[in-house]
């Protein structure tokens, strides 16, 4: 069953870190274009959620963003960092700038507070063991996603299904007029012929020759055949699993090729209308095929 790249999953879930919220969002796109929103302090698995997106979408241009709303009781987002070497050394030297320059007051802690490089915030580290707290809720959120997408798959195929229909109609329209334009055209050339040379006998060697090259120069009966393969592959690959996208638009610039050569060749408006009608069809096949992992 075809999926649609458009999609929306989203999980949530308590952890030690505090409540997380996991939201994903897809949209049609040539290959894999996935970006990632996390905290800074969980950017270290940035590469294990990459990988598991990957494991489960293969085409799209899908955005997951993972936000934490910390509990009272759950880990410290910011640590405090004090550097006591450094603050042993500056509170000295106050002391020793106190005495040589003559200078009133007490070193207090305002002075130490003032100086951001003897106390500092970082963020906490991330703990060993979250990732097996985050991964599920990834997973989830994942899961809708893909079920969106499947859902949206299951409109476009009752769409693409009937567009096939419609183009087998035509394709079989253009191959059952073929012949008749042989025929027109010998009765065509036969009535010119006479007139032209009326009261001599026709040189019906010939004239069966020149049916017969003509004939030739408008065969279609390769592409036509090529053309009902390319919508039977397509239709199979319709019913496929995994993702088919890409093969269904080779297939439909393989149709489209087909239809340009019939065109080509055709010495018949009624042919070269069902060419266009043909065309027409494989563009809107191919609006659909783009929104298609």
């Amino acid at each position: 069953m075809i999926r649609s790249m458009t999609g929306y999953g989203r999980a949530e879930g308590t952890t030690s870190i505090g409540a997380v919220k996991v939201e994903v969002r897809s949209l049609n796109h040539r290959f894999l274009d996935l970006t990632v929103r996390l905290p800074r302090e969980l950017t270290p698995l940035e590469m294990k959620i990459r990988e598991l997106v990957r494991e489960r979408v293969s085409r799209g241009k899908v955005d997951l963003s993972l936000r934490v709303e910390r509990l009272p009781e759950g880990a410290p987002h910011l640590v405090l960092e004090v550097d006591w070497g450094l603050m042993g050394a500056f509170v000295q030297a106050l002391r020793e700038a106190k005495g040589r320059f003559d200078l009133t007051g007490e070193v207090s802690l305002d002075h130490i507070v003032a100086s951001r490089e003897l106390i500092s915030f970082r963020e906490a580290e991330v703990e060993e063991g979250i990732w097996e707290e985050l991964q599920p809720i990834v997973s989830q959120a994942l899961s809708e996603l893909i079920a969106s997408r499947q859902r949206e798959g299951e409109a476009l195929l009752v769409d693409m299904k009937g567009r096939l229909r419609r183009l087998r109609e035509l394709v079989e329209k253009v191959a059952t007029r073929a012949p008749k334009v042989v025929d027109q055209y010998r009765e065509r050339l036969r009535e010119r012929l006479e007139r032209l040379f009326k009261g001599t006998e026709l040189d019906e060697g010939r004239f069966e020759q020149e049916v017969a090259l003509f004939a030739e120069r408008c065969d279609i009966t390769e592409e036509v055949v090529r053309l009902r393969s390319h919508i039977e592959g397509f239709e199979g690959r319709l019913e496929g699993r995994g993702p088919v996208g890409r093969a269904l638009e080779f297939l439909l610039q393989e149709m489209n090729r087909e239809a340009n050569t019939i065109g080509s060749k055709a010495n018949d408006l009624e042919i070269v209308q069902g060419v266009l009608a043909i065309k027409e069809e494989v563009e809107k096949l191919r609006e659909q095929v783009q929104n298609v992992e």
